[in-house]
């Protein structure tokens, strides 16, 4: 069969790759749609090498339908349209036997340690296949696993109804955490906060009560200003790897910054570079810094919101091409232009 299939950094290219094989307990899916997103950018790069085995057919957030049921398989037949959840644990380690499967030492993704959606069939256990609403288009499937963070981002933020939360990042991740909060949590005051004014306008479109330029504005004194001195809160940073603003204190000093006392900062970008943070500061608001890894079970949530209209993944999907281009796909998101949030690829368009 046909893939798109990484063969080294900043190398990928159509090719062809063995079908996968069927076992007991899972599904042989037709992969109909793929999302790239920052984590993909990373493996497009090199940057998870010691992670991903070349050659590698890249694809976490994908969807498309049921070809084949393995043996054992309930609740799923031929031509079911499914989202995937990527994550596969190892279910004996000490967090997985704590409930916390995303946090798994042994932790293993579809599409980054195992052969993902950018092929046109992959295998994935039946239980990670969720099925499509009938008022959800198969091509926003891709988009269920980033609101699956969404939702596990809030979750792990604690963030309740009426509450100023703070988002740090009008990305791909950003916006989706924006939107899940702005129409499945009520908040009292929803900011975001960017460095591109066309991000900044989807955020506001997505329901951000106030939008803020870093670039022009400081986003402390911003932010302090707009909550009447006392600060946010929730801070959530959603950058990841960042940029130097003149004049602008690091993400998580600026979230330190930003928040009440008591507050709690949620960190879930996958930034690598060392960060400051003044601990005293932290200390006497006995703040909490709380990290986010993938979701954890939070695929029939999003999956709810999207079949109510709650959820705007027309906004997000900013650009779709077909797989056989899919070096020309990469090579725009290795570009960063601010302006594509969600790269679809047309799998079987190949």
């Amino acid at each position: 069969m046909k893939a798109g299939i990484l063969y080294g950094a900043r190398d990928i290219r159509v090719g062809h790759v063995p079908d996968p094989e069927l076992g007991p307990g899972q599904v042989l899916i037709k992969s109909a749609y793929a999302g790239l997103c920052g984590t993909d950018l990373h493996i497009y790069r090199g940057e998870f090498s010691a992670r991903v085995g070349y050659p590698a057919v890249p694809g976490h957030e994908f969807g498309g339908t049921v070809e084949e049921c393995g043996r054992d398989v309930r609740g799923l037949e031929r031509g079911d349209a499914v989202a995937i959840d990527p994550i596969v644990s190892c279910h004996a380690c000490t967090p997985c036997l704590t409930g916390r499967i995303n946090a798994c030492r042994a932790l293993r993704l579809l599409g980054i340690d195992l052969p993902g959606g950018s092929a046109q069939y992959v295998v994935a256990p039946a239980s990670h296949a969720f099925k499509l609403p009938e008022r959800v288009p198969l091509a926003h499937a891709p988009l269920v696993e980033v609101y699956g963070l969404g939702h596990h981002v809030l979750a792990r933020g604690r963030v309740e109804a009426g509450e100023t939360v703070v988002i740090l990042g009008a990305g791909k991740l950003g916006l989706a955490v924006l939107d899940v909060l702005c129409h499945g949590a009520s908040p009292g005051c929803a900011i975001a906060v960017d460095v591109d004014p066309a991000r900044l306008a989807i955020a506001a479109r997505l329901g951000a009560e106030a939008t803020i330029d870093a670039r022009h504005v400081d986003p402390v004194e911003q932010v302090l200003e707009l909550t009447d001195g006392i600060g946010a809160d929730c801070v959530i940073e959603c950058i990841g790897h960042w940029h130097d603003v003149p004049g602008r204190a690091e993400p998580l000093e600026q979230a330190v910054r930003m928040l009440r006392s008591a507050g709690r900062i949620v960190t879930a970008g996958l930034g690598d570079q060392p960060t400051s943070v003044h601990f005293r500061s932290l200390v006497i608001k006995e703040a909490q810094i709380i990290a986010s890894r993938v979701s954890l079970g939070e695929f029939p949530r999003a999956l709810r919101m999207l079949d109510k209209g709650l959820l705007h993944p027309a906004l997000m999907i900013t650009d779709r091409l077909p797989m056989r281009e899919v070096g020309r796909a990469f090579e725009r998101l290795d570009a960063e232009d601010p302006r594509m949030i969600k790269m679809v690829l047309d799998v079987q368009d190949v």
